[in-house]
């Protein structure tokens, strides 16, 4: 397999950010465009999931396109549409896009349901279906992770197997009951399913009363309070963000004291906003390369070119000289997913699918932002377990900040 150097691979994006940065930014006017299609969700109750990840889009078009695109090819998402991260709505975005054969590939939905509601069209179309952030590994993985994935989906997010194993074994290891909380999602099944399964196989004796409630549900008391009753060490919510703020405020008024742990929601976005000081105290798996001591180069270059181009807006956070943990949950994975997908194209020399998939499946060592990423034709996702640290949620003077807790 192709291994891309470190040093060509953050060359290229220090040069990049250096000419945003500058303003002199040289578009190749040669070859026709490199044309994506993209479906997310750009309004609605989960935007910052889908504008998140258009930013990370986004950013990397602006950094390839600084150094002159790929093989002399300008590079631009040429039909961005709204799902709102419905799944209807989605399938029909979905069929839109593919019915477009300029379209070299495709840029999917920011959640599970949207994402599972399209990925067997995209899968049959055969065109680079690049999956940001939906966690089900159907999605990715339609027989198991044991078989092979879908051909042409590649997946950035963390794979809910990956967090499982991760947050199932802290939990396992540091309580002997727990009240888990779910969403009836697809997203909030499998993530219950592969947790049960890793807290089992780790600790059999674990007391686990589950309970599920729907997506934008605006009372979960009656779930609380079956949960109080059976007098768990701590609670577990697999959930987004805005979910997980109305859960929280709950358990205070119900005062219930139990830690709160959670999927990689609780440290997102809505989550932090809406919850303010009551976040303290939450505990969740994370990527954790913007917490890392000791930052890799293309973080770093990823770093200085994001505040380029947004400064530092919603998605950075609070503090301007560093960005809150949620870029590696909603931003990154887009970034990092459109710069595999341009490096297969550069690769192939060419855009005609099958050998753009081949390129990508021969990338070994390619240096992402969150992670290292290599695929072959049985491995289409990149984040590991090694790449994730269980995070707390704490009080650092006037914001909240993040405590990296020791591996279990």
């Amino acid at each position: 397999m192709t291994r891309l150097t470190r040093r060509t691979a953050i060359g290229c994006l220090f040069t990049a950010s250096a000419l945003l940065k500058s303003g002199a930014v040289a578009l190749a006017q040669d070859g026709s465009t490199i044309r994506l299609g993209l479906t997310t969700a750009l309004t609605g109750p989960y935007n910052e999931f889908g504008e998140g990840t258009r930013r990370g889009f986004d950013l990397a078009i602006d950094l390839c396109n600084a150094k002159g695109g790929v093989n002399g090819r300008k590079v631009e998402i040429a039909t961005a549409l709204d799902d709102q991260m419905v799944p209807d709505r989605a399938a029909q975005n979905m069929r839109r896009l593919l019915d477009d054969a300029s379209l070299v590939g495709i840029l999917g939905p920011a959640g599970s349901g949207a994402t599972m509601a399209v990925v067997d069209m995209a899968t049959a179309d055969g065109r680079v279906f690049i999956n940001p952030l939906a966690q089900a590994p159907a999605a990715t993985y339609p027989a198991g992770l044991e078989k092979p994935p879908r051909p042409n989906v590649f997946q950035f997010g963390i794979l809910s197997p990956v967090e499982a194993e991760v947050l199932g074994s802290y939990i396992a290891k540091t309580y002997k009951s727990i009240g888990l909380l779910h969403e009836s999602t697809s997203y909030g099944v499998s993530g219950r399913d592969t947790l049960l399964a890793v807290i089992k196989q780790i600790n059999p004796d674990m007391k686990i009363l589950a309970e599920s409630y729907n997506q934008r549900a605006t009372d979960v008391t009656a779930q609380l309070v079956r949960i109080q009753r059976a007098d768990v060490e701590a609670l577990l919510v697999v959930g987004l963000g805005t979910d997980l703020v109305n859960i929280r405020r709950s358990m205070g008024r119900l005062g219930l004291q139990q830690p709160l742990v959670t999927s990689a929601g609780g440290l997102s976005l809505p989550y932090f906003e809406g919850a303010g000081e009551a976040a303290v105290g939450t505990i969740a798996p994370m990527v954790s390369a913007l917490v890392d001591v000791k930052r890799r180069p293309e973080v770093t270059a990823f770093i200085d070119a994001y505040k380029a181009k947004f400064g530092a807006d919603r998605y950075w956070g609070p503090d301007a000289d560093r960005p809150q943990i949620q870029m590696s949950l909603i931003v990154i994975p887009a970034f990092d997913g459109l710069n595999v997908l341009l490096e297969g194209i550069r690769r192939a020399g060419s855009t005609e699918s099958t050998k753009v998939i081949a390129a990508i499946e021969g990338l070994d060592g390619f240096p992402g932002v969150n992670t290292t990423y290599s695929f072959s034709k049985q491995r289409h996702h990149g984040i590991g377990p090694q790449s994730l640290a269980m995070l707390k949620v704490v009080k650092q003077g006037n914001r909240l900040g993040l405590e990296v807790l020791p591996r279990t």
